[in-house]
């Protein structure tokens, strides 16, 4: 096994730093060809993301002796330990002078892309080239650094580490459970899609978080269950304990809510019943983005909450895109799932939920954006037309007006048309407070499901 195997996924770019690795190694190779080797890489993106590993992968294949420099000392001690790392890697080339969180040289001024140690690094890299020094770092915000320094000259490759998707998140996450005792039915896909955009530490601290939790219940396996609960109080920060608060025979009476989709709310209650109460139209307001969504958008649901802990009752629906519908009907289902919550409450109250305040914002956000620069009520209505913007800004009002109504109809269509559908969601979701993706297919398997085309 070498260096670069021990980074799982991000195949493209591990064949890049196989690449400048192997011009390190081998600069005769490149020399007979009238090329020499980059004078310098930056890797940067959020913490947690690999660089680190990346970084060491490079420097443990070249061959090189490696001089470290990061922020441990004051400024002035800071900056003479710059150039003396530079010094001690141009007596001892062919080297790599590794350059760790540079945009923390300064503290994280982003005013300030001319401090002095910025000016510094720059002097010495110009300084070292044509010396077989190598200069690697690694960044989070590549903003902070100033053009000048990361331009080609200086770091002649730079490379963004982004959180790992898709196949890049299976096979990590695939990685982390290696080792982890799990039930069957615990598999890195459905994971993957409920940790979609994290960060690879954040994957291994949920993985082994759910660990925790098992190992608290003392249960022989660690079980989709498991990593739900560390998922939902790690990433989305749900109060921790138990829904010991709330009966399962919940009242169906409806009060006022501010629910959003992918985004938690809370509500600080002052009686059991007002929790009671709190949390039945939580568990059918959620129940309803679920369902709209599922039916237009199989398995684009992974996860469902309705949770009451500690006097905050909450929810939330998040969603993932694995790209395979088109661009258009995925915008519009995402804002009709939107309209489900308040459609359910209708559905199921008879009364329209004037507290979702967010959701029918993202619905006129996303419809506004339909209507105004895709064009979907003609292209009259288009931003660029050349005419009175007052008088065109009224019509655009009025398109984006008449096009939510219609998809708030639709909502409660698929609603009306799968009420089996929704009330077996919203009572598995009473029960449990958590549902997965797992879940939700489970459900659907057992009722007859009625397709609505947009």
């Amino acid at each position: 096994m070498n260096a670069f195997d021990k980074i799982i996924g991000y195949s493209a770019i591990k064949k890049e730093l196989r690449q400048i690795s192997d011009t390190l190694k081998n600069k005769d190779v490149y020399a007979g060809l009238g090329v020499s080797a980059p004078n310098g890489l930056l890797l940067y993106g959020e913490p947690g993301v690999g660089k680190s590993l990346m970084a060491s992968a490079i420097i443990e294949e070249s061959g090189r002796k490696v001089f470290t420099c990061r922020k441990d000392k004051p400024n002035g001690d800071f900056v003479k330990e710059i150039k003396a790392t530079f010094d001690k890697a141009a007596e001892n080339a062919p080297s790599i002078v590794y350059l760790d969180d540079m945009d923390k040289f300064t503290n994280g001024d982003e005013r300030h892309p001319d401090a002095e140690e910025y000016v510094t690094v720059q002097s010495c890299i110009d300084e070292v080239k044509g010396k077989q020094v190598f200069v690697l770092a690694t960044a989070n915000n590549i903003r902070c650094l100033p053009h000048s320094l990361r331009r080609a000259g200086r770091f002649d490759r730079k490379i963004e580490v982004s959180a790992p998707r898709g196949e890049d998140a299976e096979k990590i996450i695939a990685h982390y459970l290696k080792d982890k005792k799990f039930v069957d039915g615990v598999d890195a896909r459905t994971i993957a899609r409920i940790m979609d955009g994290r960060s690879c530490a954040e994957l291994e601290t949920v993985i082994n978080e759910a660990g925790l939790y098992a190992g608290f219940e003392r249960a022989e396996a660690i079980t989709m269950d498991h990593f739900m609960e560390a998922c939902l109080r790690t990433i989305f920060d749900v109060p921790a304990g138990n829904n010991d608060d709330y009966d399962d025979d919940y009242d169906d009476d409806y009060d006022d809510d501010d629910c959003d989709e992918e985004c938690e709310t809370t509500q600080q209650n002052n009686s059991l019943e007002d929790s009671t109460k709190f949390l039945s139209q939580i568990v059918y307001h959620e129940a309803g983005h679920a369902v709209v969504s599922e039916i237009l958008c199989p398995e684009s649901i992974t996860l469902v909450s309705a949770h009451n802990r500690g006097g905050e009752s909450g929810g939330f629906t998040d969603y993932y895109n694995d790209h395979s519908f088109a661009p258009l009907y995925w915008s519009k289902s995402r804002i009709i799932g939107a309209l489900g919550g308040v459609a359910a409450i209708e559905q199921k109250f008879g009364i329209f939920d004037a507290g979702c305040d967010r959701d029918l914002d993202f619905a006129f956000d996303r419809t506004r954006d339909l209507v105004v620069n895709n064009c979907v009520c003609g292209l009259h209505l288009h931003n660029n037309r050349y005419e009175d913007s007052q008088r065109l800004w009224s019509e655009q009002e009025q398109a984006v007006s008449a096009e939510v109504e219609k998809y708030y109809r639709k909502a409660k269509e698929i609603i009306s048309l799968n009420m089996e559908f929704f009330e077996k969601v919203a009572a598995t979701l009473a029960k449990k407070r958590l549902l997965s993706a797992v879940d939700i297919k489970k459900i659907k398997s057992e009722c007859k499901i009625t397709l609505v085309t947009l």
